[in-house]
């Protein structure tokens, strides 16, 4: 990454072959997070709106942070596996990956739905709120199967480098969902005005057209990963699946300490005031249309030297990490500064939401600048990390960290120095990622992440 920070940009079957994975799918991820962006306008619309659906999202935040551990520990062996041209474990590995996923997803359905209320007051005391949320998450918990499921395709589509059509399912969903949001919410057009339950009617009919769609189209095509009954009876025999699951659930395990984590985040800022965990919302929701661009860099990342690891040729997947931690530098210092700059305009159209709430949320939106640019360049090393199957690491790196370094910093900060301020909160928590920055350098330059793990399984396999 030394010689020359301009390489990357210099590369051109590099920078076409990145941009074939990354631009549909920061297109995709644009798209969810501006409809989500009018879905918060739309429930803000609602005395507490913002904070009910809110809090009701922090159950579904925890099952996709679960989910995500899964798909991408399954979903490095569908990089591999295509490196080495194996069709038919890529369709074992995805029909693993569904399986698995339904689980959890059916799990946190049934979390959602019958348990919510008990749910719900781990996270906040305001009646008001816990309300509104449970109204909501009784119904939107439904979606938890078709969504998770959605995902499994989507990075599936992405570990073999196909994303336009996980993009095109996500807009025709996304249309649904604004549409039924508007219609349910206000009760227009003869629909009845349901208010938070219209917008979690929404969620669950958009989700599952996402999802039949994505069925549909993976059938008639053929694509390289649609599995048949076959597979799905392979995938679950212990020879094919042990070697896969114990290097996936340290992801798994990494994401559900990451997500409780989170969680814990969550109940601080509401103890500082249903106005600073509303604007904190607001502000998490208006920087996600900055992170687009580091998450289709992540996607690109792990699908391009996952494919080069499991040919076994390093040379190629040191340069592509390079090329990409390159670019990341540059990507992470615009977002960052932009983010700053424009933080007043952003916050702006939510102007109809209370004064104290959008003051926060204009606070909480500048120190953002600061954690979308921290965001970018340790996704890109946990892309990296997790391409050569180096889940152990990446669960110290990721969950590790937040525990031993931002919840400690938040719990003394709030607890001891008695800092009410959100924004000011929320800076000090930014030593987390900085403090994974330097770890992960140091582990980057010694090259343990350069691993055919597919090789490797078989070679041992053979030996035993």
């Amino acid at each position: 990454m030394g010689e020359d920070m301009f390489r990357a940009f210099k590369d051109r079957e590099f920078m076409k072959k990145m941009a074939s994975i990354a631009l549909p799918i920061i297109v995709q991820q644009l798209l969810l997070t501006t409809f989500g962006i009018v879905d918060t306008v739309m429930v803000g619309s609602i005395e507490r709106g913002i904070a009910g659906v809110g809090l009701a999202s922090q159950l579904s935040m925890i099952a996709t942070t679960i989910v995500f551990g899964v798909n991408v520990g399954v979903g490095l062996y569908i990089a591999q596996y295509l490196g080495k041209g194996d069709e038919p474990n890529i369709k074992k590995s995805f029909a693993l990956m569904t399986l698995l996923c339904f689980a959890v997803a059916a799990t946190f359905t049934y979390l959602g739905v019958f348990q919510g209320e008990f749910v719900l007051r781990l996270f906040s005391s305001d009646p008001e709120a816990i309300a509104i949320a449970n109204d909501y998450l009784k119904i939107a918990a439904w979606s938890y199967v078709p969504n998770m499921l959605t995902f499994s395709f989507a990075v599936a589509y992405r570990n073999i480098q196909k994303t336009k059509v996980p993009m095109l399912v996500s807009f025709v969903a996304m249309l649904f969902n604004v549409t039924f949001n508007t219609l349910l919410i206000f009760g227009l057009a003869g629909f009845p005005r349901l208010g938070v339950r219209g917008a979690a009617i929404a969620t669950v009919l958009s989700t599952t057209v996402g999802l039949l769609f994505h069925i549909v189209y993976a059938i008639r095509t053929k694509q390289l990963f649609a599995p048949k009954l076959v597979h799905y009876r392979e995938a679950l025999k212990a020879s094919f699946h042990a070697p896969i699951l114990n290097r996936t659930l340290p992801f798994v395990v990494n994401e559900l300490f990451f997500s409780v984590g989170s969680a814990l985040y969550i109940v601080i800022f509401n103890r500082l005031g249903t106005d600073a965990y509303e604007g904190y919302r607001i502000a998490e929701t208006i920087v996600s249309v900055m992170f687009v661009v580091g998450m289709g860099l992540f996607s690109a990342a792990g699908a391009m030297i996952g494919q080069q690891l499991g040919k076994s040729d390093f040379k190629t997947a040191k340069t592509y990490a390079d090329n990409f931690l390159s670019i990341g530098v540059f990507v992470a210092l615009i977002l960052g500064t932009t983010n700053v700059v424009l933080a007043r305009q952003m916050v702006s159209i939510f102007q109809n939401t209370n004064a104290a709430v959008v003051g926060n949320a204009v606070m909480v939106t500048m120190v953002f600048g600061l954690r979308v640019a921290l965001r970018v360049f340790v996704g890109l090393m946990f892309s990296i990390f997790r391409a050569g199957g180096r889940s152990k690491f990446v669960m110290f790196l990721d969950a590790g960290v937040m525990w031993l370094v931002g919840l400690p910093l938040a719990y003394v900060a709030y607890h001891y120095l008695g800092i009410q301020n959100i924004a000011v909160l929320f800076l000090i928590i930014q030593a987390e990622p900085a403090m994974r920055i330097v770890i992960s350098l140091i582990a980057y330059v010694k090259n343990t992440w350069q691993v055919n793990i597919v090789s490797f399984q078989e070679t041992k396999k053979a030996l035993d």
